[in-house]
């Protein structure tokens, strides 16, 4: 069972992470993954989106929705008038938005200028395939917890640029992974020796449809979100070679079979 959240929180699990970091001499992310192991979570990826959703017994209080005034599908296009969150209580939409923004978004100090509400409700729309109003996307951000700058109807939020680029790109490669390949894998790596070491073959599948078209790191970041896992334990899991004993779990295997269009024992290479 995991443990309760109000005794160890997200703060304190960075400061307890960073003392192990210094104790062990670990990179921050591996030592962020195994304080929260220790509290019965997969990884920090787990955690952090199981525990950073705002309290809902505090969302519509008078203080915070002094935020959103002027509110409306449109975005903050009504001027002064008090918030109505009924305009958005029946709305399925958000719920979907919501899973989406905590696959792909962490939240930083500073605003992400790079992208009003306007620009990222498009975003969206590609990537969940259905249109998105501008007050939606506002509401959905507001309700996961991050900031808002206004900017006339639009704004801003407090995101970091990795997590747009990978939200970005994520359409081209999700829908690139699902393209029929004329051959079998195996017949693929004949011709493509270096990948024969790799005990799965993600790797080749990756230099056979997405190698000219996206960065690796915005490649590992993007099946990471999808299947709740960070880059590095994707650019991990791609990696490993026949000599290792190591495996990918099988639940994550199936989601990675999923994404992919292959079945699982297509995946493997041994």
């Amino acid at each position: 069972m995991k443990k309760n959240v109000t005794e160890h929180n997200i703060n304190c699990v960075k400061r307890r992470a960073k003392k192990l970091k210094k104790e062990k001499g670990l990179a921050y992310h591996e030592a962020l993954d195994q304080t929260v192991q220790s509290l019965n979570y997969k990884n920090w990826k787990h955690f952090y989106n199981q525990n950073k959703t705002s309290n809902s017994s505090s969302v519509h209080s008078p203080a915070t929705t002094d935020k959103l005034i002027g509110l409306s599908l449109n975005g903050f296009s009504n001027g002064k008038e008090k918030f109505n969150p009924k305009i958005f209580s029946e709305n399925k939409k958000i719920k979907n938005l919501r899973t989406e923004i905590r696959k792909y978004f962490r939240k930083t100090k500073s605003f992400n200028m790079k992208a009003s509400s306007y620009g990222l409700k498009h975003d969206f729309e590609k990537h969940i395939g259905e249109y998105v109003a501008n007050g939606e996307l506002i509401y959905a951000m507001y309700l996961e917890g991050y900031k808002i700058k206004r900017d006339d109807i639009n704004c801003h939020f407090n995101i970091s640029s990795v997590g747009l680029n990978n939200l970005r790109t994520s359409n081209k490669v999700l829908k690139s992974l699902n393209l029929e390949l004329r051959y079998n894998l195996e017949d693929y790596i004949v011709d493509k020796k270096k990948f024969r070491k790799y005990k799965y073959h993600f790797n080749l599948v990756f230099g056979l449809l997405l190698a000219s078209e996206v960065p690796k790191k915005n490649f590992y970041g993007i099946i990471g979100a999808e299947i709740n896992e960070t880059p590095e334990t994707i650019k991990l899991w791609f990696s490993i070679e026949k000599d290792n004993d190591l495996l990918i779990p099988k639940d994550k295997l199936l989601a990675l079979s999923e994404i992919f269009g292959i079945d699982v024992d297509k995946l493997k290479n041994f």
